[in-house]
């Protein structure tokens, strides 16, 4: 079952076979539990409009959608309406880096960056909930405009039935007068003038579509099936080399129980020391080869592990190259409760402390690695 969160956007057509659809919100479960999105990395594909602030929160337009003081009006219907109560930015940021990097495929529309005054300047574009969306729509020169006719679209986008869906109901309204190509991102469609009107954008380790919103409600069934025709890599044939497990001697026992679980489900090459080294190799050479062919670099977190200098060296150099190359590298593991590193602390690590839940959390496992 692929599962499909629509922000904004309203599917109203024929059921889609194999797919789960929910218009649902942004806000805080505990604000509104039935009308909040699940975590991001649930879904396999993400549409956010952002059109309104109710739009985003709540998932589809209200009643003050279209009003110049909304938030002041959705406060006084709901004290905990208001912005900061109703919208954790930041979770939502590191959910959506998971379902990015978990390969989701993620569609934002353009949308006018409302902004009010509401003890403190907000915008609209936070519903976005990616900041380098954000800033990219801001420096590209977004344009307010009202056309029904296209230029170049490209033949081979999975968006073309979208776009002319488009010029045949309620035109487009917003599009890019200087989106800098050179700066990750490719245009798929164009005004007669030249502007973009989508694109894909690739953004370091950020992935998506930018497109112009729909204007009518078969523009927005269209867009749904559109972004669930979008090719994602087939995880066979991925550049795939494994993953290495830097850990402990006293971890051994899980760490070689983790292995076999791993290779048993189509992992592949899963690198543990005493696999890999043979009597007279040099150590410190068949590590840092370990480490140069693996894609992913897991640290198995424990009160030894965290203080022993292997680890620390391994970590150093796998965090050096996430933080150059823009990708997930380093997987965190908590085999036990411990003080986890200071820049460990803001990633969504695999709790393995609680052996009732191991076939869970290797499940999420292996879902990271692209095993089906």
């Amino acid at each position: 079952m692929r599962r499909v969160l629509t922000v904004g956007v309203t599917y109203t057509g024929d059921a889609i076979e194999g797919v789960e659809i929910d218009n649902l919100g942004l806000c805080r479960p505990e604000v509104d539990h039935g009308r909040a999105a699940y975590p991001l990395y649930e879904y396999d594909t993400i549409i956010i409009n952002p059109a309104s602030y109710t739009h985003f929160l709540f998932g589809k337009a209200g009643e003050f959608s279209n009003e110049p003081n909304e938030l002041g009006k959705l406060k006084r219907q709901n004290d905990r309406y208001d912005l900061d109560s109703a919208f954790d930015s930041e979770d939502r940021c590191k959910e959506m880096e998971a379902a990015i990097a978990d390969g989701a495929t993620v569609v934002w529309c353009l949308s006018e960056p409302k902004r009010m005054n509401f003890f403190g300047y907000r915008e609209t574009h936070l519903g976005f909930v990616t900041p380098k969306a954000t800033s990219f729509v801001k420096r590209s020169g977004l344009l307010v405009k009202k056309g029904r006719r296209f230029g170049l679209v490209g033949s081979d986008t999975p968006f073309a039935r979208y776009f002319d869906v488009l010029s045949r109901t309620g035109g487009w309204t917003l599009c890019l007068s200087d989106p800098g190509e050179s700066e990750g991102y490719a245009s798929i469609a164009a005004t007669p003038e030249g502007y973009s009107l989508g694109g894909q954008v690739t953004l370091g380790a950020t992935k998506g579509w930018l497109l112009t919103p729909p204007t009518s409600q078969e523009a927005e069934n269209q867009l749904v099936r559109d972004s669930l025709a979008v090719e994602k890599p087939d995880p066979v044939h991925e550049k795939y080399h494994g993953i290495f497990l830097s850990h402990t001697g006293t971890d051994k026992p899980f760490v070689r129980q983790l292995r076999r679980d791993l290779l048993a489900r189509g992992v592949e090459h899963v690198w543990l020391d005493e696999a890999e080294i043979n009597i007279g190799d040099s150590l410190i050479a068949k590590i840092e080869e370990g480490i140069k062919l693996s894609r992913f670099i897991a640290v198995v977190l424990s009160k030894k592990s965290i203080n022993a200098p292997w680890v620390k060296k391994e970590l150093d150099i796998a965090m050096n190259r996430e933080i150059s190359t823009g990708e997930v590298v380093v997987l965190p593991l908590l085999y036990e409760d411990c003080e986890l590193p200071e820049f460990l602390k803001g990633k969504l690590y695999a709790d393995f402390s609680k052996p009732q839940e191991y076939e869970d959390i290797l499940a999420k496992l292996l879902r990271r690695l692209r095993i089906a």
